[in-house]
């Protein structure tokens, strides 16, 4: 029987610590398009950070939680602000 010691030390115990980084990091992303376009749409932010639909939202939902954001009006004409 063969051991590989080396791919049991390679082993990671928690998956979902390493998405914490990638969360984080989209939401500031998200948050600097926000700041540069207080009009910008979702469907810009998907074009310009190449990630899915639902991975905006998600940020999205994040930052308004924390009261970071808020929509202002409508999904049309509306626009995000920051409540820093």
């Amino acid at each position: 029987m063969v051991k590989f010691s080396a791919l049991q030390s390679a082993k990671v115990s928690n998956a979902k610590a390493l998405n914490v980084t990638k969360d984080v990091t989209i939401e500031m992303k998200i948050l600097d398009l926000i700041k540069e376009n207080a009009f910008i749409t979702t469907t810009e932010m998907v074009r310009q950070l190449s990630v899915n639909r639902r991975t905006i939202q998600r940020g999205l939902d994040v930052l308004k939680s924390k009261h970071v954001i808020e929509r202002k009006g409508g999904k049309r004409y509306g626009y995000w602000e920051v409540q820093e």
